[in-house]
């Protein structure tokens, strides 16, 4: 009798103990699953568009609603203020479509959010635009009266700025550059080391590429903005996205060239076209004779193919290596003579 009340004590103890770690099994899980959504939370959250930004250098400043609408502004210096309602819709990873309620814009706007930074860009009639997300929500209307004002002041301080001209208060400033028809779309890149394969996108006035946009503008040829910008802390952080652009000849070729805005030192990067396995190429040059470093191609599988092939009819930093021998060749032929 006695063996059979400690049997029954036993399993019963063996139930209570499995019982016990079921539920502390069905605890941990519960917990696990709960972080989970937590974590995902979290995530989403921190892709989501919703929220204002502003873009400084061109006075222009967004906002988006969560029931997918909102406002983008942009204080004109020359003309009346843009005011626009909108629409947005995800497309897909950090990516947009923005519709604004403007009559001028016919076409939808393609917006991509990186961290903080919204790219935000359309067709050859919209420049493309760099906003940085606020930490705190912005008040469009406070931002317009605070642009209109700061246009002001600019257009004063303009005045007493020798040898410089500006068509939007900033003082060298000529206006935008439109790049040529030809030369704007996307173009693939391959590095010539390790075979990767890198965009570049050319609007009417915008170059971006990985990790960087430049703004390209005309600067007046008298400007002195060395002395400017030394004179004027403000004045880089101000232009630090663009870029100043002249069409040159180079080797007898015309040729888009790019600096820094503030660039001293360095010919900055050449752009043209060439014809290579019968299509067009991007050619990217630099160096004192625009010499190739880069061949820009318009699909990512032409990139790959053509990656590491060097054209005769293009000009190449090995090619100074190559001419130098050969001047050494025939001295040494001279000098048998």
């Amino acid at each position: 009798m006695k063996n059979r009340v400690f049997i029954f004590l036993l399993v019963g103890s063996a139930v209570l103990a499995m019982a016990g770690c079921q539920s502390c099994y069905k605890q941990e899980k519960g917990s696990n699953e709960q972080a989970k959504i937590i974590k995902q939370t979290k995530t989403n959250k921190n892709v989501s568009i919703v929220g204002s930004y502003r873009d400084d250098t061109d006075g222009a400043a967004i906002a988006f609603n969560s029931d997918h609408t909102g406002r983008y502004v942009y204080a004109d210096p020359k003309n009346s203020d843009t005011d626009d309602r909108l629409t947005w819709k995800k497309t897909g990873k950090n990516t947009y479509i923005i519709r604004l309620n403007d009559n001028d814009v016919n076409s939808a706007l393609t917006a991509k959010l990186t961290g903080s930074t919204l790219v935000i860009s359309g067709d050859d009639d919209w420049n493309t635009e760099t906003f940085n997300k606020t930490k705190n929500k912005l008040n469009l209307d406070d931002f317009l009266s605070s642009k209109k004002v700061e246009s002001s002041t600019s257009s004063k301080s303009k005045d007493n700025v020798k040898n410089s001209k500006s068509t939007n208060g900033v003082p060298g400033d000529e206006g935008l550059f439109d790049m040529p028809n030809e030369l704007r779309g996307t173009w693939y890149l391959a590095n010539e080391s390790d075979g990767s394969v890198s965009k570049l996108i050319i609007d009417k006035n915008t170059i971006t590429g990985e990790g960087f946009i430049e703004k390209l503008h005309k600067m007046n040829k008298n400007f002195d903005f060395t002395s400017y910008a030394q004179n004027h802390p403000s004045y880089q952080d101000l232009t630090k996205d663009w870029a100043r652009v002249v069409v040159l000849s180079e080797n007898g070729e015309s040729k888009v060239n790019v600096r820094g805005w503030l660039q001293g030192a360095g010919a900055g990067e050449y752009y043209n076209l060439a014809t290579e396995h019968g299509q067009k190429v991007l050619v990217i040059g630099g160096g004192a004779e625009a010499w190739v470093d880069g061949i820009g191609w318009r699909n990512r599988t032409d990139a790959e193919k053509y990656g590491k092939e060097k054209f005769n009819d293009l000009h190449y930093r090995e090619d100074i290596s190559l001419e130098n021998n050969d001047d050494s060749d025939s001295a040494a032929t001279n000098d048998d003579d």
